[in-house]
């Protein structure tokens, strides 16, 4: 477990905490996370614990909320939805007004019904799952934009801006609800410019071989490839398509692959690929203001461990601090809940595009950006529209 803090707290005591709402004491207002903070997807738990940590320390620099300390308690479930739900009644036994970190989308599945039954504060931003906001539940809030909306994006950018409209299309996809949504924002893009689709070709979750979906590509003669992979696989289609020669065929992905780690291990072999995220690139222009934040209130060596994880947990984190701040002299989650809801635009230094909610759609549904690896300069650069 960790707790983490802010700076002290400047200001007085201002407001009352409601009593029905458990979290709050006169001196802190505790929220909590439940995060991979080990296992095979710890870079985005450590990364998401860093994006609160400088939220926190941010807002606690300032005075607080209602002049209260705000805190985070935050549990390991290392990637497994079984901890995760147990994570999840831990904090909830020990009391918190809300939570942030959610895992991923089978350890959100599994801890929702709790959050949900006891009317839990939750904002959603490591894993934008649908199952979160469709249909709306009253408590829960999150942040991000569809799988398929992304790779719809590189698909429709390969048309309009690479000229790959006659070309011929292809896709991989992971065979579960992932793989399901990036197929789905696939076809709709194929159907929606009357693309050549000769390729839609299904893997296992864990799979380390791709030479035999490659030597397809390459039969094929496919000119563009949407991989709907996660992290090694990205790496996997990145290399196989450097061993075969394929020069000419470009690939375009999720924000899954708008990471360091994904950049480093498929070196010059992926040079080059599009991803698509509704997070900014820590090099581009519009983050600058968060990157100032961060490096406020983060170590050198724990910026180095920053990425678009660390800029969604900070935009949920922000949001709710500011919405709590407006709730100061009725710090409920009843009333925070209605300030989220407002219709009112968020901004949150840049991490991404300012977004707001309503009470019909809990749902950011942020707008995409297209990016493109720069494997020279170690960074993202984002593509001309």
């Amino acid at each position: 477990m960790r707790r983490v803090a802010g700076a002290l707290m400047l200001g007085a005591l201002a407001g009352t905490a409601h009593a029905a709402d458990p979290g709050i004491t006169d001196k802190e207002i505790k929220i909590g996370e439940v995060l991979p903070l080990t296992g095979p997807v710890s870079f985005a738990g450590e990364a998401h614990y860093l994006g609160t940590k400088v939220a926190l320390a941010e807002a606690n620099a300032t005075g607080g909320v209602a002049g209260r300390k705000v805190v985070a308690v935050t549990e390991d479930d290392g990637y497994v939805p079984a901890r995760a739900f147990q994570a999840a009644q831990k904090l909830l036994a020990e009391g918190v007004f809300a939570v942030t970190g959610t895992s991923g989308t089978s350890h959100l599945n599994a801890m929702m019904p709790l959050f949900i039954e006891q009317k839990v504060l939750t904002i959603v931003s490591i894993n934008p799952a649908e199952q979160a906001y469709n249909p709306v539940k009253k408590n829960i809030f999150v942040i991000g934009t569809d799988y398929g909306n992304a790779l719809y994006a590189v698909v429709k950018y390969a048309v309009e801006k690479l000229g790959k409209k006659d070309a011929r299309f292809g896709v991989i996809y992971q065979d579960d609800d992932f793989g399901a949504n990036n197929l789905l924002g696939y076809q709709r893009a194929v159907k929606d410019f009357g693309l050549k689709n000769v390729l839609e070709i299904p893997y296992k979750r864990g799979q380390k071989d791709f030479s035999a979906e490659m030597l397809r590509v390459q039969n094929e003669n496919v000119g563009f490839i949407a991989s709907g992979g996660i992290i090694a696989e990205n790496v996997a289609i990145f290399k196989e398509a450097k061993k075969l020669g394929l020069k000419d065929l470009r690939v375009g992905t999720v924000w899954t692959a708008h990471l360091p780690i994904v950049q480093q291990l498929s070196g010059e072999a992926g040079d080059g690929y599009y991803t698509a995220d509704y997070m900014a690139d820590l090099s581009d222009a519009d983050a600058a203001p968060f990157v100032e934040v961060a490096k406020k209130y983060l170590s050198a060596d724990e910026m180095k461990k920053v990425n678009r994880y660390t800029m969604a947990s900070y935009s949920g984190a922000s949001i709710l601090i500011q919405s709590m701040r407006a709730c100061e002299k009725d710090l409920t989650r009843d009333c925070v809940i209605g300030q989220l809801e407002s219709g009112k635009k968020f901004s949150v230094n840049g991490a991404t595009a300012p977004f707001g909610f309503s009470p019909s759609k809990h749902f950011s549904d942020s707008p995409v950006r297209v990016l493109q690896n720069d494997f020279k300069n170690a960074r993202f650069v984002r593509v001309p529209e």
